[in-house]
């Protein structure tokens, strides 16, 4: 029971010194999908970002062709040689939470092997890709901490 008690002390204490630090702020999720199966799409994806504080123009976000990396234990793509890369205007310093796909249940869409997320640290962007045989909408959160302490509290 002391244990349990000095951790919420402890726990109130690191709260309160990060509350004094100006720089400090909550973090908040903004999410993001590739619209790759809507007759809209054709054979491109569609940037979907409902709810983004900064306005995403779709047309801004333009997917790219680009080889795709050849493994011994990538046996689901051993026959794509190209793979669609589509940034998806999470900045730069953003975290990405996990990818999900839909329909889940399509079997040919597996995570690393024919769709993926990776930073291209050269643009300073966030890019989730899609090789065949996989066909799916992949919808992923980007967490941005910019939320103050004090609109933390009245929201």
């Amino acid at each position: 029971m002391a244990a349990a008690r000095l951790c919420v002390i402890f726990a109130i204490g690191i709260a309160l010194i990060a509350s004094q630090e100006a720089e400090f702020k909550w973090p908040r999720w903004e999410e993001r999908t590739l619209d790759c199966t809507s007759k809209k799409a054709g054979d491109q994806c569609i940037l979907i970002a409902p709810k983004a504080k900064v306005n995403r123009d779709p047309a801004k976000y333009k997917c790219r062709s680009e080889p795709m990396p050849q493994n011994d234990w990538n046996v689901l793509a051993k026959n794509s040689t190209t793979r669609l890369s589509c940034p998806i205007g999470c900045e730069p310093d953003a975290d990405l939470s996990v990818i999900q796909k839909k329909p889940y249940n399509n079997t040919l869409c597996q995570k690393y092997f024919t769709y993926g997320k990776y930073r291209d640290e050269k643009e300073g962007e966030w890019y989730l890709w899609i090789t065949e045989p996989c066909r799916a909408n992949l919808t992923t959160h980007c967490r941005f901490n910019d939320v103050p302490l004090s609109g933390a509290i009245q929201n």
